[in-house]
C-alpha cells in the first residue's frame, strides 16, 4: 500500500477549519477568540470544550482532551490515523490515492470490514433487482404509488429481495466473503442441519440502514402484501457493526440541516424520515425501536438543543410520544411534541394532505409538554361524567404537579378549569398536594436510588514538576537541535513513564521527519492520553528568547527531583537495615544520604 505523501498531509490539515469540521459534531458558541461547547468525549452540563481558529486546535478542560483538525477525527470516530486523512481528503475535494484508501480500510478489522464490504455489495445487488430486472417491476410500481421517484430510489438506495432462499447467499460465497461473517452480520442464517446457509430477508423491499457516517450497517425488509405468517417489517439483527439503540435513521443527512435549522425532528418509523426527506423537510431522524437511548440523546444534543417528537397519531404513538418526552426532558432539551389527528402516521399525512399541510399544521404548531400532557389525558375521557373528570384531574396533577413554572401553572389550572367546570381555587389546592407528593417521592427517591459512579475527571492542578516536565517537552517539539543536543549529552531527563515514552518517540520522529512539526508528531501518536500531553505541551507558553534558561531551570528541578526520590528511598533503606541491626549498611547508606544532600545544595 502507498503512504500519503507529507505534503498532501500538511494540505488537508491547513485546508481543513477546524470550526467547522467540530462544529458538525458540537453546538459551538463564540466567546471571544475561541468557540465553546459540551466536549464530545465526556458528559458534561456546562460546555468546557474550546475550539481556537487561531491555532486550529480544540481543548477540553474538563477531560483535557485536545489535538487538531485529523486528530479529532481519529477520536471522534475511533478511526486510525489514515482512514481520518482520507475522510476529511474527501471533505475537500483533494483527491488521494486509492491504493492509499484501500489500504485505510485494512487497518479495520478484518471480520467487521467483511460485514461492511457485504453490506454495501448487497444494497448494490437489491438496488439493481429493483431498477432493472422484471422481478422487481411489482415493488417499484407499489414504491411509485406510494410517492418515490427513481431518484429517490437511487438516493436512498432501496432494493428488492428476491423471494428466493439462497439469492443473497450464493452469491456472497462466489464473491468469497467469509460465510460465517455473513451469519454474524445478520445477512444470511445457517442451516440446522450445518449444510449451508440461506438469505435472511426474502420477497421485501430493502430499506439500507446507515451509521453516523453513511455505511450501511444493517436493512429493514418490507413484505409487499400483508402477511399473518410473516411481520410486515423484518430488521437486521443487533451484529458488532449494528446496535439499534446507538442508531439513528437518516442521522448522517440529517445533522448539517437540524444545525442550520435549530432543530431536529424525531419520528417513531424511518418510512416517516423517508417521507419528509424526500419532500424537502432534511432535520429528521427515526429510532429502530421503542425508545430513545441515552447514546441517542447525546447524539442529538451536540447538534441541537431543540426537539420535536412526531409520533403516529394512533394510542401506540401518543404512549410513545410521552415516553419519548420523559426521557428527552431529563437531558434537558428544549421540548415540543408535533400531534397528527385521526390516527394517522406522518408518512400518511404527508401521501394524503401534502408536505406543506404537515409543515402549517402539524409542525409549526406543536404542543408544549404541558399542552400535551393535558391533550394526553383527555383522550378517551368524557367531561360530562364526574369519575372521568376527576379521573383527567388526577391524571394531570400526577404528571405536572411541582414541574411548573408560575405563568404555567396558572395557565394550566385556567385550562383545567375550563375543561371542568371546577374552581381554579379547588384545583390550585389539588396541585399543592400534587407538588407536595412529588418532592417526597424525589427525596425519597434521592435516598434510595443507588448512587451513580462518579467518574473521575482530570486534576486542574500540575505539580511543579509535571509543569517542568511540560515546558521541557514543550521546547524540545518546537526546536530539533535543541533536542539533538540534550540527546547527546546521554542523560536522563524526564521522571514520569508518559514523557519518557513522549522522549522516546521524539527521538524516532525526528529521525524519520528531521524538522520539528507538532501536529504531525501528534498524528502519530495512537494513544489519546499521550496526543493530548503532546497538544499542551506544544502551545505551553514559552519564551524563545531565553530557550537556554528556560531548558536550563526545567533540566535541574528535574534533577533535583530525580536526587529527592533516591534520598526517600535510601532513607527507607537505612531505616529497614537498622531494623535488621545491619549497622554497616545502615552507616553505609547515611554516607550516601548525605551525599547526595550536599549534591543538592551544590544545585
Amino acid at each position: 500500500m502507498s503512504k500519503i505523501p507529507e505534503q498532501t498531509i500538511e494540505e488537508i490539515r491547513t485546508k481543513t477549519d477546524i470550526v467547522d469540521l467540530i462544529g458538525e459534531h458540537v453546538r459551538l458558541t463564540k466567546r471571544g477568540k475561541n468557540w465553546f461547547g459540551l466536549c464530545p468525549f465526556h458528559g458534561e452540563s456546562t460546555p468546557s470544550f474550546s475550539v481556537s481558529e487561531e491555532k486550529q486546535l480544540f481543548h477540553c478542560f474538563g477531560c483535557g482532551a485536545s489535538g487538531n483538525a485529523i486528530t479529532f477525527v481519529m477520536d471522534i470516530d475511533n478511526r486510525p490515523f489514515t482512514e481520518a486523512v482520507v475522510q476529511l481528503a474527501e471533505r475537500l475535494d483533494i483527491p488521494i490515492d486509492a491504493s492509499v484508501e484501500m489500504g485505510s480500510r485494512q487497518e479495520k478489522n478484518v471480520a467487521h470490514k467483511q460485514m461492511y464490504e457485504a453490506h454495501e455489495f448487497a444494497a448494490n445487488f437489491y438496488n439493481h433487482l429493483l431498477l432493472n430486472t422484471v422481478e422487481g417491476e411489482k415493488a417499484y410500481q407499489y414504491l411509485e404509488q406510494r410517492g418515490f421517484t427513481r431518484e429517490n430510489i437511487e438516493k436512498y438506495s432501496i432494493g428488492w429481495a428476491l423471494d428466493d432462499w439462497e439469492a443473497l447467499s450464493s452469491l456472497l460465497q462466489r464473491q468469497g466473503f467469509d460465510m460465517n461473517d455473513m451469519v454474524q452480520a445478520g445477512l444470511v442464517i445457517q442451516r440446522d442441519n450445518g449444510t449451508g446457509h440461506f438469505d435472511r430477508f426474502r420477497g421485501r423491499i430493502m430499506f439500507p440502514l446507515y451509521d453516523d457516517h453513511g455505511t450501511i450497517v444493517g436493512f429493514s425488509g418490507r413484505v409487499l402484501e400483508k402477511s399473518e405468517k410473516e411481520a410486515k417489517y423484518l430488521n437486521s439483527p443487533e451484529t458488532p457493526i449494528f446496535e439499534k439503540g446507538k442508531l439513528l435513521y437518516n442521522f448522517h443527512r440529517a445533522r448539517l440541516n437540524a444545525r442550520k435549522k435549530g432543530n431536529v425532528i424525531v419520528f417513531e418509523g424511518f418510512m416517516d424520515t423517508l417521507s419528509a426527506d424526500r419532500n424537502g423537510v432534511e432535520n429528521t431522524v427515526a429510532v429502530m425501536g421503542t425508545s430513545l437511548s441515552d447514546t441517542q440523546l447525546i447524539k442529538l444534543k451536540r447538534i441541537t438543543n431543540d426537539l420535536i417528537i412526531c409520533c403516529d397519531g394512533d394510542n401506540a404513538g401518543w404512549e410513545a410520544s410521552k415516553r419519548f418526552a420523559g426521557l428527552v426532558l431529563q437531558k434537558g432539551f428544549s421540548l415540543k411534541i408535533a400531534v397528527l389527528p385521526n390516527k394517522m402516521d406522518p408518512d400518511d399525512y404527508i401521501s394524503e394532505h401534502g408536505i406543506e399541510a404537515f409543515q402549517e399544521k402539524i409542525l409549526e404548531r406543536p404542543h408544549t409538554f404541558m399542552s400535551f400532557i393535558m391533550e394526553y389525558a383527555k383522550r378517551s375521557k368524557n367531561l360530562t361524567h364526574e369519575n372521568d373528570v376527576l379521573q383527567y384531574i388526577h391524571e394531570v396533577m400526577e404528571e405536572l404537579g411541582g414541574s411548573l413554572a408560575p405563568v404555567e401553572k396558572d395557565m394550566m389550572l385556567r385550562q383545567l378549569s375550563l375543561d371542568t367546570n371546577v374552581s381554579v381555587d379547588a384545583l390550585e389546592q389539588q396541585y399543592a398536594k400534587a407538588t407536595g407528593k412529588a418532592v417526597r417521592k424525589e427525596q425519597s427517591d434521592s435516598f434510595s436510588e443507588p448512587r451513580l459512579p462518579v467518574i473521575p475527571q482530570r486534576k486542574n492542578t500540575m505539580s511543579a514538576t509535571e509543569r517542568a516536565e511540560r515546558l521541557l517537552l514543550g521546547h524540545l517539539l518546537h526546536d530539533g537541535s535543541l533536542f539533538d543536543t540534550i540527546q547527546q549529552r546521554q542523560e536522563e531527563l524526564f521522571v514520569h513513564d508518559d514523557y519518557q515514552t513522549l522522549y522516546i518517540r521524539l527521538a524516532g520522529f525526528y529521525e524519520q521527519y528531521g524538522a520539528p512539526d507538532f501536529h504531525r508528531f501528534a498524528e502519530t501518536i495512537e494513544e489519546r492520553g499521550l496526543r493530548r500531553i503532546v497538544l499542551e505541551a506544544a502551545v505551553v507558553e514559552r519564551d524563545p528568547e531565553h530557550t537556554e534558561r528556560e531548558v536550563g531551570d526545567c533540566t535541574n528541578h528535574l534533577k533535583k527531583y530525580r536526587i529527592q526520590q533516591i534520598i526517600t528511598q535510601k532513607m527507607h533503606e537505612s531505616k529497614d537495615a537498622e531494623k535488621m541491626n545491619d549497622q554497616s549498611a545502615a552507616l553505609e547508606l547515611a554516607r550516601e544520604i548525605i551525599q547526595l544532600r550536599k549534591s543538592l545544595s551544590a544545585m
